[in-house]
Formats: C-alpha cells, sequence, structure tokens
C-alpha cells in the first residue's frame, strides 16, 4: 500500500463508520484534552429534551498540564465546565446551537469566566459528540466532547 491509497483492494477503500467518531471520552479545548471528572458531570436528558448536560474537566489532568510552560491555559485556577440546559434536539437526537438559535436554553463554556458556545450537539449509539466553539476571554477554540452514557 502507498499514500496514495494505489494498490488497495475495494474493502480497504471504504471507510469504516465506527472509525469515523472517536470511541474514546474526550474534552478537548484547543489542543488540550482535559479528559472529565465524571463525579461532578451531570446528564439529565429525556427523550429528545436535554434538561442538564454539564461537563467537567478533571482537576489532576488539569494540574498535570498546568506544570507545563507551554500550557495555554495556565494562568487559570480550575478546569473548565462546558454546560447545555433547556435544550430540544431535532427527532434525530441532533441539533447546532448557534448565536441565534436555542434563546431559551442556557448554553456556555465557563472556563475563568462564561463564554459564548456554538456547537453541533448528538447523542447517538450511546454517546453524547459536542463540536464546535466556545469562548474563553474573548477568544474562539475548538471544542470536542465524546462522553459514554
Amino acid at each position: 500500500m502507498n499514500l496514495l491509497g494505489f494498490g488497495q483492494s475495494k474493502e480497504e477503500n471504504k471507510p469504516k463508520i465506527e472509525n469515523e467518531f472517536k470511541t474514546e471520552e474526550i474534552f478537548i479545548i484547543g489542543e488540550c484534552n482535559l479528559f472529565f471528572n465524571k463525579s461532578k458531570c451531570i446528564v439529565k436528558y429525556e427523550n429528545n429534551k436535554v434538561t442538564d448536560f454539564t461537563f467537567v474537566g478533571n482537576m489532576e489532568i488539569f494540574e498535570k498540564l498546568d506544570e507545563k510552560d507551554d500550557f495555554e491555559f495556565k494562568h487559570f485556577i480550575y478546569p473548565p465546565e462546558l454546560y447545555i440546559r433547556n435544550l430540544t434536539l431535532e427527532k434525530n437526537m441532533e441539533t447546532k446551537i448557534m448565536e441565534n438559535n436555542h434563546l431559551d436554553s442556557e448554553v456556555g463554556l465557563y472556563f475563568g469566566e462564561h463564554g459564548s458556545v456554538e456547537a453541533q450537539v448528538l447523542i447517538k449509539d450511546g454517546w453524547i459528540r459536542i463540536i464546535g466553539f466556545g469562548e474563553v476571554y474573548g477568544k474562539k477554540y475548538p471544542i470536542k466532547i465524546n462522553f459514554k452514557l
């Protein structure tokens, strides 16, 4: 096999659906995986109504990252918390949160101060997935969350 994919069988060229989404738990802001403090995370939803999704970063991981000189969030005291409350998902169990929709929902990223979040939220195959951008002190960072139900 070469890097361009020539010489591969047809089976090798098919995308593997189970690999399209990472099947590991992650809480990434920017380039930092802060993992989860599972004891502080809250997942409450029924059917397509989200009452409370609260995802909190792991303090031990945060402190280890804080020891590095190049850790971008070095001046923060606590790991981040992403929260989504009172959100209605589409029937396919996903929705996009943008600046001008879901105005009756409470959505944000607390990391030193409250920042806005624009993201796609999806519940599928026993996972909550959130992919988008969150604001930290006026700067937008990519956010990726995979949380196993």
